[in-house]
C-alpha cells in the first residue's frame, strides 16, 4: 500500500490543529474550572479546619469555665457548711444555757418551795406541840402551861451559873436612871406572879430593880428576860428548830431517791 506524502502531511496538520483547538478551547477551561474548583476546596478545608479549632478553642474554654465553676461550687458548699456548722454550735450553746437557766429557775422555784412548806410545816407542828404540851402538862401538873412556864423559869433564875449572875448584874447596874429590865411572854402574866418574878430577879442582882412586861407572839409558847447586854429565854423554838432540821433531812432524802 502506498502512502500519500500530501495526505498524510494534511492528516499532521489537521491533527495539530484539532490539539490547538482542544488546547484552547477545551483543556484550557477545563483545567482553569479544575484550579478554580480545587483552590475553593482548599478554601474549605481550610476555613473547615479554622472553624474545628475555634471550636475547640471554644470546648476547651468551656471545659476551663466549667472546672472553675465546679471549684466555686465546692468552695461554696464548703463555706454554706462551714456557716451551718458554726450557726448549728451557736444555737446548740444558746440551747443549753437556756436549759441551764430553765434548770437553775426550776431549781429555786422548788427550794422557795420547800422552804414555804417547811415554814408552814413549822408553824403548824408548833400549834400543835403547843396544844399536847399544854394538854399534858395539864394533866400532870394539875396546872396550866402559862403557870408551869413560870415556874421552869422562875427555877431557872435561882440556879444562875457564877458567868450568868454576872452578865446579868452588869446589865442591870448602869448609870442610866431610864435603863429597866424587860420580860416579854407570849402570854399575859398575873400581878402575882410578876412580884414573884420580880423577887426572884433582884433576889440574884442583889438590889431592887425596875421591871417592866410585855407580851408578844413572836415566839412559841416561851418567856425571857431582856437586859442591856444579857437575855435569859425559855420557849419551844429550839425544839421546833429541831423538828425543822429532822424534817428538811426526810424531805430531802425522799426528793433525792428516784420515783
Amino acid at each position: 500500500m502506498l502512502i500519500d506524502p500530501f495526505i498524510t502531511v494534511a492528516q499532521i496538520i489537521n491533527f495539530l490543529i484539532l490539539v490547538a483547538l482542544l488546547k484552547h478551547f477545551l483543556y484550557g477551561p477545563i483545567t482553569k474550572a479544575m484550579e478554580k474548583r480545587e483552590q475553593k476546596i482548599t478554601t474549605r478545608l481550610q476555613e473547615a479546619a479554622a472553624r474545628a479549632e475555634d471550636a475547640q478553642r471554644e470546648a476547651d474554654l468551656y471545659h476551663q469555665k466549667q472546672k472553675q465553676l465546679d471549684q466555686q461550687r465546692e468552695k461554696l458548699l464548703n463555706r454554706a457548711k462551714q456557716e451551718v456548722e458554726q450557726e448549728r454550735q451557736v444555737l446548740m450553746k444558746q440551747a443549753r444555757s437556756e436549759v441551764d437557766t430553765m434548770g437553775a429557775k426550776w431549781y429555786e422555784a422548788l427550794e422557795l418551795e420547800k422552804q414555804t412548806f417547811l415554814q408552814e410545816l413549822r408553824q403548824r407542828a408548833g400549834q400543835q406541840i403547843t396544844r399536847i404540851a399544854r394538854r399534858v402538862l395539864g394533866d400532870l401538873a394539875n396546872v396550866d402551861l402559862e403557870e408551869q412556864i413560870l415556874e421552869t423559869f422562875i427555877e431557872r433564875l435561882d440556879h444562875l451559873d457564877d458567868s450568868q449572875l454576872q452578865m446579868m448584874r452588869s446589865s442591870s447596874s448602869t448609870p442610866n436612871p431610864g435603863n429597866e429590865l424587860l420580860i416579854r411572854s407570849t402570854f399575859a402574866i398575873s400581878p402575882e406572879k410578876r412580884s414573884q418574878l420580880i423577887h426572884a430577879i433582884s433576889k440574884q442582882i442583889g438590889m431592887e430593880v425596875k421591871v417592866s412586861f410585855e407580851t408578844v407572839s413572836e415566839a412559841i409558847c416561851g418567856i425571857e428576860l431582856l437586859a442591856r447586854d444579857y437575855k435569859l429565854s425559855w420557849n419551844l423554838d429550839h425544839y421546833l428548830k429541831e423538828l425543822e432540821l429532822d424534817m428538811e433531812q426526810a424531805l430531802a432524802i425522799q426528793i433525792s431517791e428516784p420515783v
